[in-house]
């Protein structure tokens, strides 16, 4: 895939990618860091308040390594479709950098609360 002339020389669009390297390394880092299979073989993936009684559903580790697939993965993705994007409309590729980037805030705030109740 060939970028866009532009594309690495606009500002807003380097600071974004900057910020999504930094939030990719800092989430992939709390996931892989702070998890300990040996403290239990199984983990809370998931909170759902329901009626009949347990509200805490429990996975098995796989589960909260991918949510750092998830933040790996998301970040390429918006990187390369921002770029194909940006010759036709530059501020819908900055958008879409800027949601990821919202988006990897949110998984890595998600991702450390599901460790911390395990």
């Amino acid at each position: 895939m060939e970028l866009p002339k532009k594309y690495l020389h606009d500002r807003i669009v380097l600071l974004l990618i900057t910020l999504l390297a930094v939030l990719v390394v800092v989430g992939v880092a709390v996931v892989l860091l702070r998890f300990d299979i040996s403290k239990n073989p199984t983990t809370i993936v998931a909170y759902r308040p329901n009626i009949s009684g347990a509200s805490y559903q429990s996975g098995k580790p796989i589960d909260i390594y991918s949510m750092a697939a998830f933040m790996a993965i998301t970040a390429v993705g918006a990187v390369i479709l921002s770029a194909r994007v940006y010759n036709l409309k530059r501020y819908l590729s900055v958008f879409i950098l800027a949601s990821s980037v919202f988006l990897l805030i949110l998984a890595t705030i998600v991702s450390n609360s599901l460790i911390s109740l395990q």
